[in-house]
């Protein structure tokens, strides 16, 4: 895999200005405008109406409101004010940017579901709001590229995958999870057992603010005790199977099993 420092602007397609605090809309629905604000105006993306409402500006249904709220989560997203990330003089200043397959924001949130299927006894498909109402997890977490680089203490906000796997109710035989990406150029298969770990999450921000699009928007897995390669970017659907599937990056030779090197771990950042 070789280094992609993508030096393209994206605040220019996120933007930077602060969106007011979502807590403020009933029930924690994602209205136009907050959606809109969190995205950022300023980037001038033109958002159409029919748009944002594919993106699930509606009202979330009540079973996704009545999930409790596991180990280390902090409540619904609706609490935190959520505003484009900026990608100087921050974090990201020592994040590489890799990646195979550049996406556009704009047709993302075109079309963007997240449909969760195969050996379930209840799919779905959440909207973007509707994902904003499960449970909160932040967690602050170290990532690590295979390359041998790390980022340290990421504080990523997103949703824990316990939620989301009570909710679908896997079948008694389904054994792993099947990651598949916005444009179906990444794949990625992860074991039950290890989605379910304490810090295995689905991010969507990382320090209250909205995941970079290089880095996953909307939505990315996170394992901190895997390497980078196998935190699947820009999810769209999780597919339960009884087999693991052979993902993008072992294609082209890397390891199904990815545990990063225990040296490199850090007590509580994985």
């Amino acid at each position: 895999m070789s280094k992609n420092n993508d030096n393209h602007r994206q605040d220019a397609l996120i933007g930077r200005r602060a969106s007011r605090p979502l807590a403020s809309q009933d029930e924690g629905a994602l209205s136009r405008r907050s959606l809109l604000s969190w995205l950022g105006t300023a980037a001038g993306l033109a958002l159409t109406a029919d748009l944002l409402a594919a993106c699930g500006a509606e009202a979330t249904s009540a079973r996704l409101r009545s999930n409790s709220v596991s180990s280390g989560t902090t409540g619904p997203a609706g609490a935190i004010s959520f505003s484009p990330s900026p990608i100087e003089g921050t974090i990201y200043d020592q994040w590489w940017g890799n990646t195979v397959d550049p996406q556009d924001v704009t047709q993302i949130l075109a079309s963007w579901k997240l449909k969760i299927s195969g050996l379930v006894e209840n799919p779905v498909t959440l909207s973007f709001a509707e994902l904003l109402q499960l449970p909160r997890q932040d967690q602050t977490t170290d990532f690590h590229c295979v390359e041998g680089w790390s980022v340290l203490d990421v504080p990523w906000n997103g949703v824990h995958m316990d939620p989301i796997i009570d909710l679908v109710r896997p079948k008694a035989d389904a054994t792993h999870l099947t990651f598949r990406c916005v444009s179906d150029v990444y794949t990625e298969s992860l074991p039950l057992a290890i989605a379910r770990e304490p810090r295995s999450m689905l991010a969507y921000g990382i320090g209250g603010k909205s995941l970079p699009l290089k880095h996953g928007f909307p939505l990315r897995m996170i394992v901190p005790r895997f390497y980078g390669y196998k935190n699947t970017k820009w999810v769209k659907e999780i597919e339960f199977t009884n087999e693991a599937i052979v993902g993008y990056w072992e294609r082209h030779g890397y390891s199904d099993d990815a545990p990063v090197k225990a040296a490199r771990l850090r007590p509580g950042k994985y």
